[in-house]
């Protein structure tokens, strides 16, 4: 048999977090920024740059200018040392700075693995490049010198949680027009027809994304706002880490961040995020109804107790296909739910991370204390609503309960903005149950039931910290065994639970809107 060339092996250098990263030499490997006469290089790659076909194709007289991350040539060079020795002699090194001034008129092709290796220097230059294209042809000015507050990005659609509530905050503060898709940065034929197409130009005075949405993994829509001058403002409302799994890149640490469950904020911050603020969630306007007289209100306290959930994490399945958990560690993890009173001391996120003892940040193996986390909540849940069922509890969700519980009645979901906040009106009382994934959260329950007329009973989650003690007291459980005795209670009293309902609605009003977080988050970010 014929002896077989061996394949070269390709250059291999660790990227930002260490990881090692085997570096392409092919065509494909480089991007294409804009068109010019002159050629830009940013990053050099591993092999023989000039050998490459956007090299060979250019013009004989062609100008070839190069930039390369200064860390990242002294390590191609201890591997391969006539890489920078070998570069032809027209071929001139510039800075960053240098490569922002010609990019207007170059064509530039930028080594897409330098991201990995030196995300922060990579990141803010594509943003400053990318920037100065747009100042080239779009005369964008202060919204504050127009006396007005501008446009806002809201990326998103109205069918995407909490996406019309903000939206109409954002509104109701004086923002607009709010905008709802972000261009592309990378759409090459696309990008700069896209931001000129904001309103005359206008420049938008906050990027505010729900989850991530609306904002690429490399974070290069991050950086362009960034060069802009336009704040970039985070807010979590699900779990901060299966959300930050997606990423690979270290951009969101520079973002301004909000978590709803302030229990994060600590590890965001260990994990190199500058700026982070605790958002709750809060009423959605939709959900405001008439409160019951007193008559009404003893009338419907004698109607059944209610739960309004999922089973199951959505699409459980799916973000969990490669998270695994010993089972050692699941029968603790049940055997300490068993005596649990509430989430702070139920084996919720953080538990399962600990006894994990990974950083949650980055790769992927957070997931697996995620998956842990929602084992236990599915359990809780199932435990709670058990005993609920007991006192004739009623079940709005989905049909994996009747796996938790066969033989529970599971009404069919409804409409959040139009029928449910009936059903919240009109039941005996609403029962919480925390998400074990986001311990020290508030649901959406603990602001909707109240705006709706109705009753809530919640567990013992530490996010109520926020309300005064008057308000949660009469209202909060400290294990399912209190559900059937509080239900009682409340029914022999239906003055005391109409006061209730009262004090919590006038206190929502005064200080827990969505147009109360839009202005915290003005005020955060001061604009």
């Amino acid at each position: 048999m014929p002896d077989h060339a061996p394949m070269p092996q390709r250059v291999r250098l660790p990227d930002f977090a260490g990881r090692v990263l085997s570096l392409p030499d092919t065509p494909e490997a480089w991007e294409r920024l804009g068109s010019g006469d002159a050629l830009l290089l940013l990053g050099l790659g591993p092999g023989r740059p000039w050998e490459l076909p956007f090299a060979r194709d250019a013009r004989p007289d062609a100008e070839v200018f190069w930039l390369e991350e200064p860390e990242t040539l002294r390590r191609l060079e201890a591997v391969r040392p006539e890489v920078e020795r070998r570069l032809p002699e027209h071929w001139r090194r510039v800075t960053d700075e240098r490569a922002v001034e010609l990019a207007g008129r170059c064509t530039v092709l930028f080594y897409r693995p330098g991201l990995r290796l030196a995300p922060d220097f990579w990141g803010p230059l594509l943003g400053r490049l990318n920037a100065a294209r747009l100042a080239r042809q779009w005369n964008a000015t202060r919204v504050a010198e127009e006396g007005g507050r501008g446009p806002v990005l809201l990326p998103g659609t109205e069918r995407q949680l909490l996406h019309q509530e903000v939206r109409q905050a954002l509104g109701e503060a004086g923002f607009g027009p709010v905008l709802e898709t972000v261009p592309s940065c990378k759409d090459e034929a696309h990008f700069l027809p896209a931001w000129e197409q904001l309103p005359a130009g206008r420049r938008p005075v906050l990027l505010l994304s729900v989850n991530l949405r609306g904002l690429d993994p490399d974070g290069r829509i991050f950086y362009l706002c960034r060069a802009l001058g336009v704040p970039v403002a985070v807010w979590f409302v699900d779990n901060p880490w299966h959300l930050l799994s997606g990423l690979r890149l270290p951009w969101w640490r520079e973002a301004a961040l909000f978590v709803t469950d302030d229990s994060f904020i600590p590890g965001l911050r260990a994990a190199g995020a500058r700026r982070v603020w605790h958002l709750p969630l809060a009423v959605a306007p939709q959900m405001w109804r008439d409160i019951p007289d007193e008559k009404e209100a003893a009338r419907l306290a004698l109607n059944p107790p209610l739960f309004v959930g999922r089973s199951a994490f959505p699409e459980r399945e799916r973000f969990f296909a490669a998270a695994r958990v010993p089972p050692v560690l699941e029968q603790e993890a049940h055997s300490l739910l068993e005596r649990a009173t509430g989430p702070a001391d139920s084996p919720h996120f953080h538990w399962w991370l600990q006894k994990f003892g990974f950083f949650p940040w980055p790769g992927q193996d957070v997931r697996c204390a995620g998956l842990g986390a929602e084992l236990c909540s599915r359990t809780n849940r199932a435990r709670w609503v058990r005993t609920g069922l007991a006192a004739g509890m009623r079940v709005v969700g989905d049909a994996g309960w009747r796996d938790l519980l066969p033989d529970c009645e599971v009404l069919p979901s409804v409409d959040y903005y139009t029928d449910l906040p009936e059903f919240y009106r009109r039941a005996g009382a609403v029962l919480n149950v925390t998400s074990l994934l986001l311990p020290h959260s508030l649901s959406q329950r603990h602001f909707d039931v109240w705006a709706a007329g109705g009753l809530l009973l919640s567990d013992a989650t530490p996010g109520l910290e926020i309300f005064s003690e008057a308000l949660t007291r009469p209202i909060t459980l400290h294990g399912p065994a209190e559900v059937p005795s509080r239900l009682a209670a409340l029914r022999a009293d239906p003055s005391q639970a109409l006061e209730l309902r009262r004090a919590w609605r006038e206190h929502l009003r005064a200080g827990h809107t969505y147009a109360h977080r839009v202005a915290r988050i003005r005020g955060a970010l001061d604009i």
